[in-house]
């Protein structure tokens, strides 16, 4: 333990190198004491001297370049935020988080907040009068430059002619990416300069966007046969962490540097070769093997593509005079997920890792080939609470550890309530959705944490539901509307006047709406005017809409089914009443595993009855429900426990034949007869 007079002495010694902007020094000391130990008091010297440290440095080295080190200062207040319960009524302690966040940048009514409650606490405190002042005249300069920044892009939009390309440009960057706040140009070809534009971090998007401003000049030789898609002309963006190092002195630096070399690269790419275009998907690496782009990553590769995390209004600028600007991502890579994507295609790779792992540069990532076990991406996965856990922890959020249930469990109630469940869910919750709907409603929170292991997937749901839950639950951000996001906005409704430290804890703000009654019905009623909106707008192929009128007046066959309610069958069977002569079980996407079972079913002489060619299957086929099927020929019933892969075919005499494929066991197309049959 450290003794009253050593304390006395540490904090007179760390009063003199505060004095003499020797911070590290006080730093060194403090943290030279165990963490349990250090007491409230030392914290805020701690807090004070990295606040210091990160905007003066010692020696007051940084004092008069106005650089502000973000990761020191987010540790600051974040040391402050640890003893914000003793902290909350001591006037220092608001004067340090006040300064803290106004030096931070990243919000001038946070430190508003905090000023103005150290002035409560000391109104004849002329420093706290003095911050007070200052935050004012920051928020009214801020103000004033959203002022600007709207006249601006009127004047833009009123003065940009038609042919102004980069003019359109910019107005688009501005109003789907972001306001930029700065630019780096590069003219190392004086026949192609381009300006980078840097967008900070914002609500949403907590990190740097920066894009290009200058390639969309030229077109590209793009082949006559896609002249249609007006692919001609595109600009680049990337993503970048919020504490990534973006100053002047950093471009000499390639550990901070790579990324933009990695964009310009591609930039002169497309502007040096004439047969080079840029598209959406498309691969590039230097060789077989490719060539890191730093020493710290074994990135080495990229694919473009379009930034869904804006929206999908964002891919596109269009320009009055008819033509259309492309914006795409570029995404490093690593040589295996290259080759991979070349092999299988970009959807594959991308089924392999969760778009938040390629949403923002980072230069040690997992490799989504190579490390695809460890990753462990579930593309059925709805919602996982151990995320929404993870945040109430690290930011200290006032609430219980529920609450990272709370949105899943509303969505959960509306999905049982409104009969979007899949069947095999159905079978094995019956209790639970029973007493859902009569009223006795347990704590789907609990029961989401217990039985569901803290996730909500689409195969808990039935066509209709698992379609809206990948378009809305899924946090596609491409999508026009997006459930966490649409929560998020009710909460910050809910608790105006609250005071967020960081754009993390205001973006978290969904976990700190109560998880009451009224909100519960508020967020019910959005969601079904969501679900309308798909419905209305997006969902196709309503398999409730096919009816299997063949099976009307025939008894039931498997009534207990609890496996996934729909097959995929032809007329001939489902409104003729044929028997079924082949049938083949192929695994559904992951997605869909709730409600399709895989089975396809078909009578064999389809081509003679409608004719050949793939629109008969377009117009003659669809999902119907297995049980109907089982009750025109209750023959298949003996096959439906057969797992994925499987394909049969009946012969002239009533016997099935198993078919093998010659490559792969238990394969489906042209396959042969196995001599293991069933009668």
């Amino acid at each position: 333990m450290v003794e009253q007079t050593e304390t006395t002495k540490l904090l007179e010694q760390i009063e003199q190198w505060n004095e003499d902007n020797e911070f590290s020094k006080c730093i060194e000391a403090i943290e030279a004491i165990a963490e349990n130990e250090r007491g409230y008091e030392l914290t805020l010297k701690l807090s004070r001297a990295y606040s210091n440290l990160a905007v003066l440095g010692d020696n007051n080295i940084h004092g008069d370049d106005g650089k502000v080190d973000e990761e020191l200062i987010s540790y600051a207040i974040k040391l402050l935020e640890s003893i914000r319960s003793q902290g909350e009524t001591d006037p220092y302690w608001n004067a340090r988080m006040g300064y803290s966040h106004l030096m931070a940048d990243d919000s001038a009514a946070t430190a508003y907040e905090y000023a103005k409650r150290w002035l409560a606490l000391e109104p004849e405190n002329p420093d706290a009068q003095k911050l007070v002042q200052d935050c004012e005249e920051y928020l009214e300069e801020e103000k004033a430059l959203a002022r600007d920044l709207k006249e601006r892009a009127e004047i833009m939009r009123r003065e940009t002619p038609d042919d102004d390309i980069l003019g359109h440009v910019l107005l688009h960057i501005e109003k789907y990416f972001g306001g930029f706040v700065k630019a780096i140009h590069d003219d190392h070809d004086p026949k192609y300069p381009i300006d980078i534009v840097i967008i900070p971090p914002r609500m949403e998007f907590n990190y740097y966007t920066l894009v290009t401003v200058g390639l969309s000049l030229y077109k590209m030789n793009v082949p006559e046969d896609l002249a249609e898609q007006k692919l001609e002309r595109a600009e680049l963006l990337i993503n970048l962490p919020k504490d990534w190092d973006l100053s002047k002195a950093a471009q000499d630096d390639e550990k901070w540097f790579w990324p933009i070399h990695m964009l310009l690269a591609t930039v002169h790419f497309a502007l040096q070769n004439p047969e080079v275009w840029l598209a959406t998907q498309q691969t590039l690496m230097d060789g077989e093997n490719g060539v890191p782009f730093a020493n710290n990553t074994k990135l080495c590769g990229e694919i473009l593509l379009f930034p869904g995390v804006f929206g999908q209004n964002s891919f596109v600028c269009s320009v009055p005079n008819g033509e259309e600007i492309n914006f795409y991502q570029v995404i490093p890579l690593y040589k295996e997920e290259v080759h991979y994507k070349i092999a299988n295609g970009a959807g594959a790779l991308l089924d392999l890792c969760p778009d938040e792992i390629l949403e923002v540069i980072n230069p040690t990532r997992l490799n989504a080939v190579t490390d695809a076990e460890q990753i462990a991406y579930d593309l059925a996965n709805m919602d996982d609470g151990e995320v929404h856990l993870k945040k109430i922890r690290q930011l200290k959020l006032p609430v219980d550890e529920l609450a990272a249930y709370n949105h899943m469990a509303i969505f959960l109630y509306w999905c049982i309530i409104n009969d979007h469940l899949s069947n095999p869910f159905i079978w094995q919750y019956k209790d639970i959705i029973e007493a859902v709907k009569q009223g006795e409603c347990p704590d789907l929170r609990l029961f989401i944490r217990d039985s569901l292991a803290g996730k909500t997937s689409t195969q808990h749901l039935d066509r209709q539901g698992s379609a809206f839950a990948q378009w809305y639950n899924q946090n596609n951000r491409s999508n026009p509307y997006v459930y966490l996001r649409d929560y998020r906005d009710y909460a910050h409704g809910c608790l105006q006047g609250h005071v967020y430290n960081t754009l993390e804890e205001k973006e978290a703000a969904y976990l700190l709406l109560p998880f009451s009654q009224l909100n519960c019905k508020v967020i019910e009623k959005l969601i079904d005017k969501r679900f309308e909106e798909f419905m209305e707008n997006e969902f196709e192929n309503d398999p409730q809409e096919r009816i299997a009128y063949a099976a009307e007046g025939k008894p039931q066959v498997i009534a207990d089914w609890q496996g996934a309610l729909y097959c995929y069958s032809s007329e001939r069977i489902a409104l003729d009443g044929c028997p079924v002569r082949y049938m083949a079980r192929i695994m559904p996407q992951q997605e869909e595993m709730g409600w399709e079972s895989g089975w396809i079913f078909f009578s064999g002489d389809e081509g003679e009855v409608y004719g050949e060619g793939n629109d008969y299957y377009e117009d003659r086929c669809g999902f119907y429900d297995i049980r109907d099927i089982c009750r025109i020929d209750p023959n298949i019933a003996l096959f439906l426990e057969l797992p994925y892969g499987t394909a049969w075919m009946q012969d002239d005499e009533g016997k099935w034949h198993e078919l093998i494929d010659e490559d792969e066991q238990g394969g489906i197309v042209n396959g042969q007869r196995n001599d293991q049959y069933l009668s």
